[in-house]
C-alpha cells in the first residue's frame, strides 16, 4: 500500500497527492542545507554536543518525524478528513532508541523522540489519543534509513535500531512532559532542541511548500557584498565611519548624528558580519511605523523578496504593498508572510518588541531561535527605550555574547551613564567627531508658555516657514492647531499629528505631511512628541514644550536636518505649567543645562550628559527607578523560564516596557455601525475611557476583535472632546 503525506484538495476533492518517501527525502535535504557552520559549532560549544552527533539528530528527526502517517488513522485523514495525531504515532516507534539521550547528571532525555513529538505543536495530546495501528509498510520505511543515512551523509551508519511499537503511549506522555520542563530550565538542553527542532520545522514547512507551489526565500540569492552594496546607495563615497563600519567583525555602539548615513553604515557593518548566504540581517526599531518605512527604504539596497517585516500588524501594511505590486493577495502572499513571521527572510525588519518577544520565548518560538544563532542584529534609537526595557536588552545582550551574535547597537547620542548601565560602555564605539562639528540650528528658550507666542507662528508662516509645532499633550496640540485656525491659518495649510488618529488617517497624514513638505507652500505641523522617532522630516523652525534632554535632542533632529548653513533653523522652547507626561525633575534639569545659542552638535551631547549625570547623583526618584525598573527587566528573561511550568504553556507578550498609561485598541461607535470593523479603523486610546463611553450591545459578532467606544471624531482633529473631565482628555 502507497503510503500517503500530503494532498490538495479542490472543492473537497483531491487533485494531487505526495508520498511519505517523497516528502521526508524532501525534508531531509531542506534540513541539512539548514545546517550552518557557525551555528553549529556555537549549538556544539554550549550543549557538549559533538557537530556530527548533531548533524545525525537532524537527520534522524527529518527522517523519522512522519513515519506516524504510515498509519491507518493517519491515511483515513488524508481520505475522509479524520482527526488523527501522526507525530505521536511516529514518536511511539522511537521510544527504544536511546541514542541521542541528553545526558547531564541524573537526567536522561531523549531528544529525538522529543523533537519528534513536538514538531508540529506543544503536546496538545490527551491520554485518549493513543491508539494507532501501524501499515505493514512501516517497517520497510522505517529499516530504509541506513540506506537513506549513508546516502545523504555520504558515511556508512552507525546506528542499529529496531522496529518496535510502544503500544502504551500514556506513560512517555507523562515523562515527556517533565522532560519540556527540564528544556525550559537548561540552558545546555535548551538550545540543542530549539536549534535542531527549528531546523526541521522549517525544513517540514519548506517542504510542503514546495509541494503547494508556494516556495520562499529564505536565503540570499547571492551572498551581498560591500561593492553590490554600494551600486545602490545615494552617495558617491563613504563617509569615514561608514568605511570602518564596512570592515568591522565586533559588536560595537554607532554614535552618529541624525540624517548623516547611519542606516547605510549599520547594513554595511552586517554584510561585512555574514557568514554566507544562509547568515541573515535582523534591523530593529522602536515603533511600526519607523519599521514600515524602513522596510521601503531597504527595499533599494536588497531584492524585496529578500525582505521581511514584523510588528503586530506587518500583515495589514504588507497586504497593502502585495497589492500594489502583484494584484490580489494570494497564497503566494499568504505562505511568504506566514514563513517571514520567524525571521526567516535574509534581512527582517522588526520592532524591538517582536524580536524579544521571540528571544524571551525560546524553545517554543524554535525557527526564529534557530534563525537568532545565525544573525547579525541591529538595534537602532537605542536612546529611546525606556530603563524597564532596557534592563532586558541588558540582559538580551549577554545572552547575545554567550551565542556568539553579534549586535550593533545606535543612537545619535546615549548617555554615558546609560552605557554603563548597560554594560555597553566597553563596547568598540564608532562615530565621527567632524559630524558633530556641524551645526544646524539656533537656540532659543522662552521664559514663557508657548500659547502665549502663537502669533509669532502665524508671522513666520506667513513669512514662508514651514513649522513644526511640538505639544507633550494630546488636547494641548489639539487646542494649539483650533487656535491657530482661529488666527487665520487655512485649513490647508496646517495639519495635526498625535496618537489619537485612528490607524488609516494616521497613514493618510504621514503622507499628506511628506506631500507638503515637498511642494513649494509653506506648511504647519502641530503634533506631539510621537514625530521625535516615527516620521523623518524636516522644517526650518520647530516651537517646543520643553522635554527631557534626549527627546528634546531627538525633536531637534526635525529641523535643518541636512545641517544646511545657509538655512539654519531655529528652535524654540517654552516652559510648560503640566509636566505630563514627563517628571517635573528632568524637564526642570534639561531646561535649565540648555543654553540659547548657534551651537554644534557635540553640544548637544555635553547637555546629555550633564543632565543624566545630575539626575544619577542627586534624584532619587531616578535611583529607585533604576531599581525597581532597569532591574526587573534585567530579570525578566531569567525569571520567566523560573516561572513557565513548560514551553507548551508560555505566553505570546511580556511587559518589556514602563507603560504608566495603558492603552488598547478601540473602534468608534459610527464605525462599527457603518461595519467597518477592520484594524485600519481602530484607534489607540486609555482603556479608562471604557468606564464612560463603552458601547454595549447585546448581540455578540465573532467578527469583531476590538471593543467599540461612543465618542465624536474627525479627520482634522480625531476624537472631539464634549463635556468631559479633565483628566480623561491627559493623554499623551
Amino acid at each position: 500500500m502507497e503510503i500517503l503525506a500530503k494532498s490538495i484538495k479542490q472543492n473537497d476533492k483531491i487533485i494531487s497527492t505526495q508520498t511519505l518517501e517523497t516528502h521526508t527525502q524532501w525534508v531531509i535535504e531542506e534540513a541539512l542545507s539548514l545546517i550552518d557552520d557557525n551555528a553549529i559549532r556555537v549549538v556544539s560549544s554550549i550543549s557538549g554536543w559533538s557537530e556530527d552527533k548533531i548533524v545525525d539528530l537532524i537527520f534522524f528527526v527529518s527522517y523519522f518525524h512522519d513515519i506516524g502517517k504510515a498509519t491507518r488513522e493517519f491515511q483515513d485523514t488524508i481520505l475522509y478528513d479524520k482527526r488523527s495525531y501522526h507525530p505521536l504515532y511516529s514518536s511511539a516507534l522511537l521510544v527504544g532508541i536511546d541514542d541521542f539521550d541528553f545526558v547531564e547528571d541524573e537526567l536522561f532525555v531523549n531528544m529525538l523522540l522529543v523533537i519528534v513529538l513536538t514538531h508540529h505543536t506543544l503536546l496538545p495530546y490527551s491520554r485518549k489519543n493513543v491508539k494507532f495501528e501501524f501499515l505493514d509498510s512501516a517497517k520497510e520505511f522505517f529499516d530504509g534509513y541506513r540506506d537513506r543515512y549513508r546516502s545523504y551523509l555520504k558515511r556508512d551508519c552507525p546506528y542499529n535500531f529496531e522496529f518496535e511499537i510502544e503500544e502504551d503511549m500514556r506513560v512517555e506522555l507523562i515523562a515527556i512532559e517533565d522532560d519540556l520542563k527540564e528544556i525550559e530550565q537548561r540552558d545546555a538542553l535548551r538550545v540543542l532542541y530549539v536549534y535542531v527542532s527549528g531546523i526541521l520545522n522549517l525544513a517540514d514547512w519548506l517542504a510542503s511548500a514546495k509541494f503547494n507551489s508556494t516556495q520562499t526565500k529564505i536565503r540570499f540569492e547571492e551572498q551581498p557584498t560591500k561593492e553590490s552594496f554600494m551600486k545602490n546607495i545615494s552617495f558617491d563615497s563613504l563617509r569615514d565611519f561608514q568605511e570602518e563600519l564596512s570592515n568591522s567583525p565586533h559588536s560595537l555602539v554607532v554614535e552618529i548624528p541624525t540624517g548623516e548615513g547611519k542606516t547605510e553604515g549599520a547594513l554595511l557593518w552586517a554584510i561585512y558580519n555574514l557568514y554566507n548566504e544562509k547568515s541573515k540581517i535582523i534591523y530593529t526599531l522602536p515603533t511600526q511605523t519607523t519599521s514600515n518605512k524602513l522596510y521601503e527604504r531597504v527595499g533599494s539596497f536588497f531584492d524585496r523578496s529578500e525582505i521581511g517585516l514584523i510588528h503586530s500588524f506587518a500583515k495589514i501594511y504588507l497586504e497593502k504593498v502585495y497589492e500594489r505590486d502583484n494584484g490580489a493577495v494570494d497564497d503566494i502572499f499568504r505562505s511568504d508572510f506566514l514563513l517571514s513571521k520567524s525571521f526567516n527572510k535574509p534581512v527582517t525588519l522588526s520592532t524591538i518588541d517582536s524580536l524579544l518577544k521571540y528571544f524571551i520565548n525560546m524553545g517554543r518560538f524554535n525557527i526564529a531561535t534557530k534563525n537568532f544563532l545565525n544573525s547579525v542584529i541591529i538595534i537602532d534609537e537605542i536612546h529611546s527605550y525606556d530603563l524597564k526595557l532596557m534592563g532586558f536588552l541588558k540582559r538580551f545582550l549577554e545572552l547575545c555574547e554567550e551565542m556568539e551574535i553579534k549586535v550593533a547597537l545606535m543612537s545619535a547620542s546615549i548617555p554615558n551613564r546609560i552605557k554603563e548601565l548597560l554594560g555597553i560602555d566597553s563596547y568598540i564605539s564608532i562615530t565621527q567627531k567632524e559630524l558633530f562639528a556641524k551645526k544646524a540650528n539656533e537656540i532659543i528658550k522662552i521664559d514663557g508658555f508657548l500659547d502665549d507666542d502663537l502669533s509669532m507662528v502665524v508671522d513666520m508662516f506667513f513669512n514662508g516657514k514651514n513649522i513644526l509645532i511640538i505639544r507633550n499633550m494630546v488636547k494641548v496640540a489639539t487646542q494649539t492647531y483650533k487656535e491657530l485656525l482661529n488666527l487665520g491659518i487655512d485649513e490647508d495649510d496646517i495639519l495635526l499629528y498625535h496618537s489619537a488618529f485612528k490607524k488609516r488617517d494616521r497613514a493618510i497624514k504621514e503622507d499628506l505631511i511628506f506631500q507638503k513638505l515637498k511642494s513649494n507652500k509653506p506648511f504647519i505641523l502641530v503634533a506631539t512628541q510621537i514625530v521625535e522617532i516615527s516620521l523623518d522630516i524636516d522644517f526650518d523652525v520647530m516651537f517646543t514644550d520643553t522635554a527631557p534632554i534626549d527627546s528634546l535632542i531627538q525633536r531637534f533632529g526635525r529641523v535643518n536636518r541636512k545641517k544646511s548653513l545657509d538655512k539654519k533653523g531655529e528652535i524654540y522652547i517654552y516652559k510648560v505649567e503640566n509636566p505630563l507626561p514627563y517628571r517635573d525633575t528632568i524637564l526642570e534639569l534639561s531646561y535649565d543645562v540648555i543654553e540659547s545659542g548657534y551651537f554644534e552638535l557635540s553640544v548637544y551631547v555635553e547637555w546629555l550628559n550633564i543632565v543624566y549625570d545630575r539626575l544619577f547623583e542627586s534624584d532619587i526618584v531616578i535611583k529607585n527607578e533604576i531599581d525597581r525598573l532597569f532591574l526587573e527587566g534585567y530579570r525578566r528573561y531569567d525569571r520567566s523560564l523560573k516561572e513557565l511550568s513548560s514551553i507548551k504553556k508560555s505566553k505570546d507578550s511580556y511587559d518589556l516596557r514602563d507603560i504608566e498609561l495603558i492603552k488598547n485598541d478601540y473602534l468608534l461607535y459610527d464605525d462599527y455601525i457603518a461595519d467597518d470593523i477592520d484594524y485600519e479603523y481602530t484607534i489607540s486610546l486609555p482603556f479608562y475611557l471604557e468606564d464612560k463611553y463603552l458601547h454595549t450591545t447585546p448581540e455578540h459578532r465573532e467578527d469583531i476583535f476590538y471593543k467599540v467606544l461612543e465618542l465624536d471624531y474627525s479627520f482634522e482633529e480625531g476624537i472631539i472632546w464634549k463635556n468631559c473631565e479633565r483628566e480623561e482628555v491627559e493623554f499623551w
